[in-house]
Parts: structure tokens; sequence; C-alpha cells
């Protein structure tokens, strides 16, 4: 609702004065407040910026690149836990290689020893028997026919 103000042709915007109006009989009902009890003022925080609209103009695009941000980090998340899991299926696999390595390198040990523990009796160093006995040592095997078969 408008009307036409006294000293001009200008419109006057009734609803705008109303409003006005409210808001200063509110600040003089506080100030008379503030007036009678000062405490109240504890209650109000003081330090409150307002923000300028050139800080807040930039918001628009810093809100885009976060979710740009979480988006690229979820999808980073994603690969690590792809890697993590490959290596533990890898991991597995050396240990089971391993186990059949040392299963291999016990064996391999085992015959190694048999064939230098010396216990059949020869020479180690290249010296004479150790039993001291002399002679063809070894089996002799001969064979025999019979003279008067066939």
């Amino acid at each position: 609702m408008s009307r036409r103000s006294a000293y001009g042709s200008r419109p006057v915007d009734i609803d705008a004065l109303v409003a006005i109006a409210l808001r200063r009989l509110q600040l003089r009902r506080l100030l008379v407040a503030v007036e009678r009890d000062p405490s109240i003022l504890e209650v109000i925080d003081m330090n409150r910026t307002i923000k300028r609209p050139i800080e807040l103009a930039g918001f628009a695009g810093r809100l885009a690149r976060a979710e740009r941000q979480e988006a690229d980090l979820a999808v980073t998340g994603q690969r690590y836990d792809t890697v993590l899991a490959d290596i533990d299926d890898q991991h597995a696999a050396l240990k089971t290689h391993v186990g059949s390595l040392e299963v291999t390198r016990s064996a391999l040990d085992q015959v190694i020893a048999r064939m230098t523990a010396g216990s059949n009796g020869g020479p180690n160093d290249g010296g004479d028997s150790s039993s001291g006995s002399t002679g063809d040592v070894g089996q002799v095997i001969t064979s025999e026919t019979g003279k008067g078969e066939g």
C-alpha cells in the first residue's frame, strides 16, 4: 500500500514506514531495559562482526571447490582401499611361498649334512681310512657257469 508524499510526487510505502516504526520502538524498549539492568549486555555477543559482501561473494566458489575435493578424496580413498587389499593378497601369497622355501632349505640342509658327515668310514682329509685296515676295498662279484650244460 502506498500513498503520495506531501513533499513531492514520490510514493510512500506505508508498510515500510510501519516496519521502521516497530523497529524503533523495539530499540527504545531494549535501551530502557539496559538502563534498568546493565547485566543484559553480558548476554549479547558484542564481538560478532557482520561479513562484508565482498567476503560472501566468493563463498559459492569455495563451496563448489570443497564439493570437488570431497569427490576427489572419495576416489582416492577407494583407490587406497583397493591397493591395500591387493597388498594383503600378495602378502598371503608370499607367506605361502616362504613356507615352501623354508621346507626346501631344510631338505637341502639335510642332504648337505649327509654328504659331509664322513660317517661312511672313508677318509675325510685324503689320508688313510679310519678303520686302519689295508688291502682291497670293495666287493668282487664273479659268475661261475656250469661246464656240462648245454
